[in-house]
């Protein structure tokens, strides 16, 4: 049984423009593949069949695609949103080898992805 998602044609806002995940996403995907995209040149049907054929081809390029966000963390709609347990445990042993004393207690998702990217140029990790 096939649901809607399957035929990106067929929406209704499929010929508005791509939304800024979906950009994004593309973006990312298509250089871990060795596939130049101009995502704004399509729209937003175009630009899921697009994420859908280029998930099926295999990575050229391990390093763009390992690490690196999908999305700016400053564009984040929950980024004003309590920081992961996650987030919090990788910042508390980056600080400690670091030697820098960092409160987590009221840091938000971004400050958070920022607060990481930061320590891991200190420690290397």
């Amino acid at each position: 049984m096939s649901s809607q998602l399957d035929n990106p044609d067929g929406w209704t806002t499929g010929a508005d423009p791509p939304t800024e995940k979906q950009k994004s996403f593309l973006s990312t995907l298509a250089a871990s593949k060795g596939v130049e995209i101009d995502p704004s040149s399509v729209n937003k049907s175009e630009a899921s069949a697009k994420i859908n054929e280029l998930k099926d081809q295999p990575t050229q390029n391990a390093s763009s695609a390992a690490g690196q966000p999908i999305q700016d963390p400053n564009t984040w709609s929950t980024g004003d949103d309590k920081a992961t347990g996650k987030q919090t445990g990788y910042i508390a042993v980056m600080a400690k080898k670091s030697g820098e004393a960092v409160s987590t207690e009221d840091m938000g998702k971004t400050e958070a992805s920022n607060k990481i990217d930061e320590l891991k140029k200190k420690t290397g990790m």
